[in-house]
Protein backbone atom coordinates (compact mmCIF):
# COMPACT_ATOMS: atom_id res chain seq x y z
CA UNK A 1 0.00 0.00 0.00
CA UNK A 2 2.92 2.73 0.94
CA UNK A 3 4.42 1.64 -2.14
CA UNK A 4 1.45 1.74 -4.50
CA UNK A 5 0.93 5.71 -2.49
CA UNK A 6 4.54 6.72 -3.04
CA UNK A 7 4.51 6.12 -6.65
CA UNK A 8 1.18 8.04 -6.99
CA UNK A 9 2.99 11.23 -4.93
CA UNK A 10 5.84 10.90 -7.64
CA UNK A 11 3.16 10.67 -10.55
CA UNK A 12 1.58 13.36 -9.17
CA UNK A 13 4.30 15.75 -8.66
CA UNK A 14 5.48 14.57 -11.90
CA UNK A 15 2.56 15.98 -13.74
CA UNK A 16 2.24 19.10 -11.61
CA UNK A 17 5.85 19.93 -12.78
CA UNK A 18 5.49 19.47 -16.26
CA UNK A 19 2.35 21.15 -16.20
CA UNK A 20 3.76 24.17 -14.20
CA UNK A 21 6.81 24.07 -16.91
CA UNK A 22 4.50 24.00 -20.21
CA UNK A 23 1.44 26.40 -18.79
CA UNK A 24 4.43 28.66 -17.93
CA UNK A 25 5.68 28.19 -21.79
CA UNK A 26 2.76 28.29 -23.68
CA UNK A 27 -0.36 29.17 -22.14
CA UNK A 28 -3.10 27.34 -21.00
CA UNK A 29 -5.51 26.79 -23.88
CA UNK A 30 -2.24 25.56 -25.70
CA UNK A 31 -1.26 22.78 -24.05
CA UNK A 32 -2.72 20.03 -24.18
CA UNK A 33 -3.33 17.08 -21.93
CA UNK A 34 -1.43 14.41 -23.58
CA UNK A 35 1.49 17.13 -23.93
CA UNK A 36 1.39 17.48 -20.26
CA UNK A 37 1.44 13.57 -19.91
CA UNK A 38 3.68 12.96 -22.60
CA UNK A 39 6.11 15.02 -20.62
CA UNK A 40 5.35 13.55 -16.86
CA UNK A 41 5.87 10.11 -17.94
CA UNK A 42 2.00 9.50 -17.14
CA UNK A 43 -1.29 8.47 -18.62
CA UNK A 44 -4.93 10.65 -19.23
CA UNK A 45 -5.59 8.08 -16.21
CA UNK A 46 -3.73 9.82 -13.44
CA UNK A 47 -4.32 13.57 -14.59
CA UNK A 48 -8.38 12.50 -14.08
CA UNK A 49 -7.52 10.44 -10.87
CA UNK A 50 -5.16 13.09 -9.26
CA UNK A 51 -7.05 16.67 -10.61
CA UNK A 52 -10.52 15.29 -12.07
CA UNK A 53 -9.84 17.30 -15.18
CA UNK A 54 -7.99 20.51 -16.91
CA UNK A 55 -8.94 23.17 -14.63
CA UNK A 56 -8.43 20.92 -11.98
CA UNK A 57 -4.71 20.47 -13.16
CA UNK A 58 -4.76 24.40 -13.99
CA UNK A 59 -5.82 25.44 -10.58
CA UNK A 60 -3.62 22.87 -8.47
CA UNK A 61 -0.58 24.13 -10.96
CA UNK A 62 -1.50 27.84 -9.72
CA UNK A 63 -1.82 26.95 -5.96
CA UNK A 64 1.04 25.47 -5.47
CA UNK A 65 2.79 28.07 -7.21
CA UNK A 66 0.79 31.23 -5.14
CA UNK A 67 0.71 29.54 -2.08
CA UNK A 68 3.73 30.06 -0.50
CA UNK A 69 3.76 33.49 -1.81
CA UNK A 70 0.47 34.63 -0.19
CA UNK A 71 1.78 32.89 2.83
CA UNK A 72 4.77 35.07 3.12
CA UNK A 73 3.18 37.64 2.49
CA UNK A 74 0.49 37.53 5.49
CA UNK A 75 3.32 36.52 8.22
CA UNK A 76 5.29 39.77 7.01
CA UNK A 77 2.18 41.69 7.50
CA UNK A 78 1.32 39.82 10.90
CA UNK A 79 5.10 40.75 11.95
CA UNK A 80 4.67 44.12 10.85
CA UNK A 81 1.00 44.47 12.97
CA UNK A 82 2.64 43.19 15.80
CA UNK A 83 5.47 45.68 16.03
CA UNK A 84 3.45 48.43 15.75
CA UNK A 85 1.26 47.57 18.59
CA UNK A 86 -1.97 49.14 17.46
CA UNK A 87 -1.02 51.95 15.40
CA UNK A 88 -1.67 52.12 11.71
CA UNK A 89 1.20 51.22 9.32
CA UNK A 90 2.84 52.97 6.93
CA UNK A 91 2.23 52.54 2.56
CA UNK A 92 5.40 52.12 2.32
CA UNK A 93 5.71 48.88 4.50
CA UNK A 94 2.56 47.43 3.60
CA UNK A 95 3.75 47.57 -0.20
CA UNK A 96 6.83 45.98 0.38
CA UNK A 97 5.40 43.24 2.37
CA UNK A 98 3.11 42.80 -0.39
CA UNK A 99 5.72 42.81 -3.14
CA UNK A 100 8.85 41.30 -1.77
CA UNK A 101 7.51 37.95 -1.69
CA UNK A 102 6.87 37.71 -5.87
CA UNK A 103 9.94 39.43 -5.73
CA UNK A 104 11.96 37.41 -3.91
CA UNK A 105 11.19 34.28 -7.05
CA UNK A 106 11.04 36.27 -9.58
CA UNK A 107 15.04 36.83 -8.94
CA UNK A 108 15.93 33.59 -9.33
CA UNK A 109 14.97 32.18 -12.52
CA UNK A 110 17.25 29.04 -11.99
CA UNK A 111 14.63 27.68 -9.61
CA UNK A 112 12.22 28.62 -11.80
CA UNK A 113 11.64 32.21 -11.13
CA UNK A 114 10.43 32.98 -14.23
CA UNK A 115 6.99 31.00 -14.00
CA UNK A 116 6.23 33.04 -11.86
CA UNK A 117 4.56 36.42 -13.85
CA UNK A 118 4.23 34.12 -16.77
CA UNK A 119 1.71 31.91 -14.71
CA UNK A 120 0.25 35.23 -13.55
CA UNK A 121 -0.19 36.72 -17.06
CA UNK A 122 -1.81 33.69 -18.29
CA UNK A 123 -4.60 33.88 -15.24
CA UNK A 124 -5.06 37.44 -16.62
CA UNK A 125 -4.80 36.82 -20.55
CA UNK A 126 -6.31 33.07 -20.23
CA UNK A 127 -9.29 33.61 -17.51
CA UNK A 128 -10.98 29.99 -17.07
CA UNK A 129 -13.44 28.54 -14.79
CA UNK A 130 -10.27 27.71 -12.09
CA UNK A 131 -10.27 31.83 -11.84
CA UNK A 132 -13.07 32.07 -9.01
CA UNK A 133 -12.00 29.05 -6.72
CA UNK A 134 -7.96 30.28 -7.22
CA UNK A 135 -9.12 33.91 -6.04
CA UNK A 136 -11.16 32.94 -3.18
CA UNK A 137 -8.86 29.84 -1.91
CA UNK A 138 -5.46 31.95 -2.24
CA UNK A 139 -6.12 35.51 -2.69
CA UNK A 140 -9.52 36.20 -0.85
CA UNK A 141 -7.73 36.52 2.58
CA UNK A 142 -4.71 37.95 1.74
CA UNK A 143 -6.79 40.81 -0.07
CA UNK A 144 -8.78 41.06 2.66
CA UNK A 145 -5.60 42.15 5.00
CA UNK A 146 -3.79 43.97 2.74
CA UNK A 147 -6.83 46.22 2.05
CA UNK A 148 -7.53 46.61 5.64
CA UNK A 149 -4.52 47.69 6.42
CA UNK A 150 -3.91 50.48 3.47
CA UNK A 151 -7.90 51.54 4.61
CA UNK A 152 -5.72 52.40 7.83
CA UNK A 153 -2.74 53.88 6.38
CA UNK A 154 -4.90 56.11 4.20
CA UNK A 155 -7.89 57.44 6.37
CA UNK A 156 -9.43 60.16 3.54
CA UNK A 157 -9.87 57.16 1.00
CA UNK A 158 -13.49 55.05 1.08
CA UNK A 159 -12.91 51.88 0.48
CA UNK A 160 -13.50 51.55 -3.64
CA UNK A 161 -10.62 54.23 -3.76
CA UNK A 162 -7.83 51.95 -1.78
CA UNK A 163 -9.09 49.01 -3.80
CA UNK A 164 -8.74 50.97 -7.26
CA UNK A 165 -5.19 52.18 -6.06
CA UNK A 166 -4.37 48.62 -5.03
CA UNK A 167 -5.32 47.61 -8.53
CA UNK A 168 -2.95 49.83 -10.09
CA UNK A 169 -0.31 49.31 -8.16
CA UNK A 170 -0.29 45.45 -8.48
CA UNK A 171 -0.31 46.13 -11.84
CA UNK A 172 2.73 48.39 -12.16
CA UNK A 173 4.81 45.77 -9.62
CA UNK A 174 3.76 43.03 -12.25
CA UNK A 175 4.54 44.65 -15.41
CA UNK A 176 7.22 45.83 -13.83
CA UNK A 177 8.96 42.79 -12.07
CA UNK A 178 7.81 40.07 -14.63
CA UNK A 179 9.65 41.50 -17.46
CA UNK A 180 12.67 43.50 -16.55
CA UNK A 181 14.68 42.05 -19.28
CA UNK A 182 12.08 43.68 -21.24
CA UNK A 183 12.55 47.33 -19.75
CA UNK A 184 16.11 47.61 -19.99
CA UNK A 185 15.90 47.09 -23.39
CA UNK A 186 12.88 49.48 -24.46
CA UNK A 187 14.87 51.97 -21.89
CA UNK A 188 17.85 51.65 -24.38
CA UNK A 189 20.18 50.86 -21.43
CA UNK A 190 19.29 54.42 -19.35
CA UNK A 191 17.38 51.92 -16.84
CA UNK A 192 19.26 48.68 -15.39
CA UNK A 193 16.60 46.47 -13.48
CA UNK A 194 18.35 43.59 -12.74
CA UNK A 195 18.90 44.51 -9.01
CA UNK A 196 15.86 43.00 -7.02
CA UNK A 197 16.02 45.69 -4.16
CA UNK A 198 16.27 48.81 -6.17
CA UNK A 199 13.47 47.68 -8.34
CA UNK A 200 11.68 46.90 -5.04
CA UNK A 201 12.16 50.04 -3.56
CA UNK A 202 11.69 52.02 -6.58
CA UNK A 203 8.23 50.34 -7.16
CA UNK A 204 7.60 50.70 -3.62
CA UNK A 205 8.03 54.90 -3.34
CA UNK A 206 6.17 55.10 -6.98
CA UNK A 207 2.98 53.12 -6.17
CA UNK A 208 2.96 54.78 -2.15
CA UNK A 209 2.97 58.32 -3.79
CA UNK A 210 0.06 57.20 -5.89
CA UNK A 211 -1.94 56.28 -2.27
CA UNK A 212 -1.07 59.69 -0.79
CA UNK A 213 -2.61 61.56 -4.74
CA UNK A 214 -5.56 63.90 -3.80
CA UNK A 215 -9.05 62.18 -5.34
CA UNK A 216 -8.52 60.15 -8.70
CA UNK A 217 -12.26 60.77 -10.09
CA UNK A 218 -15.55 59.36 -9.37
CA UNK A 219 -15.85 56.35 -6.67
CA UNK A 220 -13.24 58.45 -4.44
Amino acid sequence: MQTLELHGSRTKTAILDAAERLFASNGFEATSLRTITAEAGANLGAVNYHFTSKHGLILAVLKRMFQPVNERRLRLLDELEARANGESLSVEAILEALFRPPLEIVSQPAQGGWYFPRLLAFCLSEPGAYLKPLVEEEFALKTRRFLGALQRACPPLTPAEVRWRLQFAIGAFIHTAGHPQLFEITSGGLCEASDPEAVLNRVVRFCAAGFRAESLGEGA
